[in-house]
């Protein structure tokens, strides 16, 4: 079994790609640092790097396991993309067999066209820090029409989830990582090894075919739609591994969080999602059509009573019958249309293998769609949404334990107050004068203290002039008494006077 390079392996070795690729045009491409090294993107399956490859932003992809993808897969791939245009969302792609050398040995790469965009949970965290509900509700609608065109084009992506994802500057969603995808020129051969990002994609047995991502691109559609109608659920749900969903979510009895606040919102919108992928989840359950199929099922009607139990219908009065005139009516004449030919019998209409047969017709764009807001560029740093409180949101959902018997109303914070019916206005009247209180005991003794003081002074000063030591001394203990009892009357109550013990 062949070891694939780690990588580690391959980010010493694009540092010198003169010598390290074997392709002319990569030799010479110029990859992109940061003060550490290139910049790199690990994924499970591979490391992307960024360079300028003839003058051009390039992705270059070195894979790291060696049941990944092949060769073979992505030759059908660009045959298919010759004949099908799925512009802008899904891209060509450039598979060089041996154009690296890491550890002695060479190794495929894969180069796609570089993509300026952010994933798809790092531009709903953009989109719900600015509490943007109509970015996020066109997000949700562009996300069902390139579903829609994907699958009427037989295309089978095998991994959709928001790390595949990117919403590129000019608002358009755009994937990558083609190895798990389905075609019709794949259809006879092994499915993948990829399975796909358990948080997205349907528990236990999953059929490799050209419905393959109804399951996954439910579970986004659906998460969309329930951020547009309240954005709070990104700060109870999401935790960088997910949009809303988790793999536990999709077993019964579906009594998790993310069930539950999705009920307390009383969206009919998203109860009929919400209903869709509950009947998805079922053991039983086979994606056997398209999202837009899927979507347009309808709930069951409920069982008739038995007839013991109903009730019997009551005719209601005829009306009276009026009388008329009889009028001649002349008879009209009609005009045998021509049967068509029939086809005489030869070989069997093309449509005849479910690849290709009959596209679904793909549900048209709403007129006037709003534009989504371009995505801050890969050099500008994210928001804070999701790692904390964001007062501009508005926080309806349920308490931990509630169900959608016990949730708020939607769109309802405070129950409002009945209006008190106006009152007659009364004569104005001249106001009552207000009775003195009591003199409070510190009053009394700031006015005491004031006057001791004011003496004490007096005597001081007479004392002095006529020479009389008695009458200053006096003076000297009124003042100081004064004072004293002025002091302790502005600072609260004091121990004693001064001199005492």
């Amino acid at each position: 079994m062949t070891t694939f390079p780690v990588a580690g392996d391959y980010y010493k070795a694009v540092q010198v790609p003169g010598r390290a690729f074997t392709v002319p045009k990569l030799q010479t491409a110029q990859f992109v640092w940061d003060s550490l090294g290139p910049t790199l993107a690990r994924g499970s399956s591979a490391v992307v790097f960024q360079a300028a490859v003839e003058g051009s932003p390039q992705a270059v992809r070195c894979y790291i396991r060696n049941d990944a993808s092949s060769r073979d897969r992505y030759s059908a791939l660009s045959a298919y993309l010759a004949s099908h245009d799925l512009n802008p969302h899904v891209s060509g792609t450039i598979w060089l067999e041996g154009a690296i050398r890491v550890n002695h040995a060479t190794w495929p790469v894969l180069q796609m066209g570089w993509i300026d965009g952010r994933t798809l949970n790092e531009y709903v965290d953009f989109l719900v820090a600015d509490s943007n509900v109509a970015a996020l509700a066109t997000l949700a609608a562009r996300w069902r029409d390139m579903v829609g065109m994907l699958q009427n084009s037989s295309f089978g992506h095998g991994d959709l989830q928001h790390g595949n994802v990117l919403v590129d500057q000019e608002g358009q969603l755009r994937l990558v990582d083609f190895d798990g995808v389905w075609i019709p020129q794949l259809a006879g051969q092994s499915p993948p090894t990829e399975y796909g990002h358990p948080n997205y994609q349907r528990p236990g047995l999953r059929v490799w075919d050209r419905w393959l991502d109804t399951f996954s691109a439910l579970v986004i559609y659906l998460s969309l739609v329930a951020l547009s109608k309240d954005p709070g659920l990104w700060l109870a749900l999401y935790n960088s591994k997910n949009l809303l969903f988790c793999r536990a979510d999709f077993f019964a009895p579906y009594e998790t969080q993310v069930w539950k606040q999705l009920a307390a919102l009383r969206d009919p919108q998203v109860d009929e999602l919400a209903r869709r992928l509950r009947e998805c989840c079922a053991a039983d359950w086979v994606s056997e059509a398209s999202l837009e199929a899927t979507l347009d099922q309808r709930a069951p009607s409920p069982a008739p009573a038995p007839w013991w139990k109903q009730q019997p219908v009551t005719p209601a009065p005829r009306p009276a019958t009026p009388t008329f005139s009889p009028t001649p009516t002349p008879s009209p004449t009609f005009t045998p249309a021509s049967s068509p030919p029939s086809s005489p019998p030869g070989p069997p209409a093309a449509g005849s293998w479910p690849w290709d047969q009959e596209p679904q017709k793909p549900r048209q764009p709403q007129e006037g769609q709003n534009s989504l807001p371009r995505p801050p560029p890969l050099s500008a740093p994210l928001g804070q949404a999701g790692t904390g409180p964001i007062t501009q949101l508005r926080q309806t959902m349920a308490s931990p334990g509630a169900t959608w018997w016990t949730g708020p109303e939607p769109g309802s914070a405070q129950p409002s107050r009945p209006q008190q019916p106006p009152q007659p206005q009364q004569p104005s009247q001249p106001p009552a004068p207000r009775a003195r209180g009591p003199v409070s005991k510190r009053q009394q003794a700031q006015t005491f203290g004031g006057i001791a003081l004011a003496v004490g002074v007096v005597m001081l000063i007479a004392g002095a002039a006529g020479a009389q030591p008695a009458v200053v001394i006096i003076g000297l203990i009124a003042a100081a008494w004064g004072v004293w009892r002025l002091v302790t009357a502005g600072a609260g109550p004091s121990p004693k006077p001064p001199g005492q013990t």
